[in-house]
């Protein structure tokens, strides 16, 4: 059994496949697929959906485009879906899709799904750095009572 994840709630395990030939309207025949080609097929999605990720990543990575997704609205003030693919295809940013290659929906919320991801911990990140920045005691040594519920307080 062969299992792939492409995010971290997105599992697919496979134990046997088959690849059906022709159209909806006019099916061909099944014919088994071994595993080596299972692996194989696998390993493009994964990387297809790394790779989309990485672009769109390097696109929205920009300060606006964080703020923007901070805020938790989309330009018309609507609150941003929990989903993270929802929330970035609400925004208009979707991850480019090279030309001469048909990526089906599932494979680009994929995509969609791990730059959120990727951008709210940035998000997060950022925050507690600023928090930390922004309460940074005089004496760095020692930290005082005081001081650490300041921390908090900004976190």
């Amino acid at each position: 059994m062969t299992t792939v994840t492409l995010t971290a709630t997105a599992t697919c395990t496979a134990g046997a496949a088959r690849v059906v030939s022709g159209t909806p309207e006019k099916p061909g025949l099944a014919q088994p697929v071994t595993r080596r080609l299972l692996v194989e097929r696998a390993g493009f999605l994964t990387a297809l959906v790394q790779r989309l990720a990485g672009g769109l990543l390097a696109t929205a990575w920009a300060e606006q485009h964080l703020d923007q997704l901070a805020s938790g609205v989309d330009a018309e003030g609507r609150r941003l879906p929990a989903k993270g693919w929802m929330a970035l295809r609400r925004l208009g940013w979707t991850p480019l899709i090279p030309a001469g290659l048909r990526v089906p929906d599932r494979v680009r919320r994929a995509a969609e799904e791990e730059t959120a991801r990727a951008l709210r911990l940035a998000l997060h990140r950022r925050a507690v750095t600023t928090a930390i920045i922004a309460t940074w005691p005089a004496d760095p040594r020692r930290r005082t009572t005081d001081d650490w519920v300041l921390l908090r307080r900004h976190l």
